[in-house]
């Protein structure tokens, strides 16, 4: 799940979860309208969020972690996931 890190059976789609699948972290993004956004107002690429990432270089700025904020990997390749 992009939003809590956790792989446990859940409505990716509608997480709503404020910390993490293990509670160590506050969630950095919301789902909104089945997009993705941090809680400052920035949209994240839902593809890069996925082990495979996204291919595009049209909105490199959407291509951060929607877990730690890093723009190196997606929620799937993060530390702090499950």
């Amino acid at each position: 799940c992009a939003v809590c890190l956790g792989r446990h059976s859940h409505a990716i789609g509608e997480c709503t979860a404020t910390r993490t699948w293990n509670k160590a972290h506050q969630t950095l993004s919301k789902r909104e309208n089945r997009q993705l956004w941090t809680y400052d107002g920035r949209q994240l690429c839902c593809e890069w969020q996925k082990h495979s990432g996204c291919r595009s270089s049209q909105h490199n700025e959407r291509h951060i972690c929607s877990g730690c904020g890093q723009a190196t990997h997606g929620a799937a390749n993060c530390p702090r996931a499950e």
